[in-house]
Parts: C-alpha cells; structure tokens; sequence
C-alpha cells in the first residue's frame, strides 16, 4: 500500500497537471477535436485549478 501523498506533494502535483492540461488543451485545439472533448478537458481543468487553490490555501503558499 502506498503512502498517502503529503499536502506539499499534492500541491506540487496539482501545479504540474495544471502544466499538462494547458499543453493538452493548446494541443487540442490546434488539432480540431470536436467541441466536446475540448469542453471535457476544461471540466477537467477546472477540477484541478480548484484543489490546486485549496490545496495552496491549506499548505500557506
């Protein structure tokens, strides 16, 4: 079993998806996928930012 993830990790973890889902989106985009998978993706996106931000409340940073 592993260990649970630290709120530091976490916060650092969120950071980097936030990364890849703006390269995913850009990707998507400039390759015409259709309207939905780039509004699934932003969902997606959305999620994260929102516990990239309470996860940078908790941690103080």
């Amino acid at each position: 079993m592993r260990k649970p993830t630290s709120l530091d990790q976490a916060k650092h973890k969120a950071e980097l998806a936030s990364s890849l889902f703006a390269t995913i989106m850009e990707k998507a985009s400039k390759e015409h996928c259709s309207p939905e998978l780039q509004d699934l993706i932003a969902i997606a996106c959305d999620l994260n930012q929102e516990i990239s931000h309470s996860l940078s409340t908790e941690v103080g940073a």
